[in-house]
């Protein structure tokens, strides 16, 4: 009699456990009616959407060689690390005190240009 009745219920436990459940039903209040657009890009550096040109480094390097050769200078080596961009710039006139005041103009500009980078004008 024992064996019976825990045999008995182990098949209810069983039975009871393998019992189709009920799909969870949408009211209409997740997510209907937004309206997400996916197409916006807040990161130069994303490539959620491959179809669109994404800017690169080199391309903010080449922005910045182009600014310093609008100023007038020439342009060396752009180094961009993290959020620091390193520009080596060939000034012709040496005097200290100029030389600081066209760095810092300098670096004012190319700021405009790139704002996403500290930048660090160094005399070459």
């Amino acid at each position: 009699m024992r064996k019976v009745s825990t045999l008995m219920i182990a098949f209810l436990l069983l039975v009871s456990a393998c019992s189709p459940l009920k799909p969870p039903e949408a009211d209409g209040q997740a997510g209907e009616g937004q309206n997400l657009n996916t197409d916006i890009n807040l990161n130069p550096q994303s490539y959620r959407n491959m179809s669109v040109d994404k800017p690169t480094i080199s391309d903010d390097q080449d922005k910045i060689r182009e600014v310093v050769e609008t100023e007038g200078y020439d342009a060396g080596v752009v180094s961009i690390t993290g959020n620091h961009a390193w520009v080596n710039v060939k000034f012709s006139n040496k005097n200290e005190a100029s030389l600081n005041e066209q760095k810092k103009n300098l670096a004012a500009k190319i700021y405009q240009a790139v704002p996403r980078y500290k930048i660090h004008v160094r005399a070459r």
